[in-house]
């Protein structure tokens, strides 16, 4: 009976440790999140598409940000090639609703709303889509460890992460069945994630490339990702993104988070 007992009471303390394991994970992953953000941005940025051949494709953007009032809007401004250029997206991320996506293209002359179908789509010809521009909240996943005391070596640097698998619970139109992330345990962003489909194959990777500790123009210190890159693991292309120049925390004006701004870029 004391035998019965004491095993009855080791799998009370089973149960309660995964219950605390997965909780653990869920709101690790939901600080990763909601870091600090700039209440401004403005960014230059390279965009980097390389072919598996090794051919390379290059963009020139330029990225506004302003994050308040509980809702955080980004546009992305496409100077060139002159195939690009003048091609506009306006996204809002809003704390408690449905984030919305608008894009001006100029072969249309007009803006159009990006559907939530469309989300699973590549991102103006690149490998990240249009999902993986905004953060996807915590909320919707299921999140589990693989393993808490991980390292994985990212771009030649090497990281003490948290390994967490999450798969979609709710808001499901994403183009992956779960994705695994390897969230840094200085800065909790992820330095890696992997995409994976139904029958566990790996389909994409993000990673960052360089991760780096930065100051705004009113001295608030930000962790942020100035390199990363995306990698089609069915077709062998990828696309980088490096972030040339930024300046946060200076202010930007309301206009370029507008739909007359993409129609105008005025």
């Amino acid at each position: 009976m004391k035998k019965t007992k004491y095993l009855a009471i080791f799998a009370l303390f089973l149960v309660l440790d995964a219950a605390m394991f997965a909780e653990d994970a869920a709101s690790i992953v939901g600080r990763s999140t909601t870091m600090p953000r700039p209440d401004f941005s403005r960014t230059q940025i390279t965009v980097r598409l390389t072919d598996k051949a090794g051919n390379v494709e290059t963009r020139q953007v330029t990225q506004f940000g302003n994050n308040k009032q509980n809702i955080t809007q980004t546009t992305f401004d496409f100077r060139s090639p002159a195939s690009y250029k003048n091609t506009r997206l306006l996204q809002q991320e809003k704390s408690n609703g449905q984030d919305q996506k608008w894009i001006y293209l100029p072969s249309l002359r007009t803006v159009r709303q990006i559907a939530t179908a469309d989300r699973k789509k590549d991102f103006v010809g690149t490998d990240f889509t249009y999902n993986d521009m905004t953060l996807r909240k915590a909320e919707n996943d299921a999140h589990e460890f693989l393993d808490e005391n991980a390292a994985i070596s990212v771009a030649g640097k090497t990281y003490k992460v948290w390994k967490i698998k999450s798969v979609p619970v709710a808001n499901k139109n994403v183009e992956y069945a779960y994705r695994v992330q390897f969230i840094d345990k200085e800065s909790n962003l992820p330095v890696l994630t992997e995409f994976y489909d139904k029958t566990d194959k790996l389909l994409k990777t993000i990673t960052t490339d360089e991760l780096v500790q930065v100051s705004g123009a009113t001295g608030k210190s930000y962790w942020f990702r100035k390199t990363q890159t995306a990698e089609n693991k069915l077709t062998n292309h990828k696309t980088t993104i490096i972030v040339d120049k930024f300046e946060f925390d200076k202010p930007v004006s309301d206009n370029y988070f507008t739909q007359n701004w993409l129609n105008t870029g005025k």
